[in-house]
């Protein structure tokens, strides 16, 4: 999956952000997956939560079809927290969890979510 030129984008975008988890979508403009950059504007605990900007995520669907939603845990486990899980499963859109320290990556489907 790292050979995709979204993924880079989204390994520059938690490197940029770091200590803060980094937050943004896949987008589907004109046939591409892009990595579009959103604003983390969770108020607290920057390093342990994201709250997408409403903005980012409007302007985004502005371009393109949101795919899915990506992520870093820049200090924290390289896993999806129940929060992560509870989320992926409510928007109905894949997660994706970035770790730019080791290039890697990780995806949650909705459908692999437990209720």
């Amino acid at each position: 999956m790292t050979c995709n030129i979204w993924v880079t984008e989204a390994y520059k975008h938690a490197t940029e952000c770091y200590p803060e988890e980094c937050c943004g979508l896949v987008l589907d403009i004109d046939g591409k997956h892009t990595y579009w950059k959103c604003k983390n504007i969770s108020k607290a605990y920057k390093e342990e939560s994201f709250v997408i900007d409403p903005i980012d995520w409007a302007d985004g669907e502005d371009q393109g079809e949101v795919l899915g939603i990506v992520h870093s845990h820049p200090d924290g486990l390289f896993e999806f927290s129940h929060t992560d899980k509870i989320s992926c499963k409510y928007n109905d859109l894949p997660f994706y969890l970035v770790d730019p320290k080791t290039e890697s990556i990780i995806k949650l489907n909705p459908a692999e979510v437990d209720d």
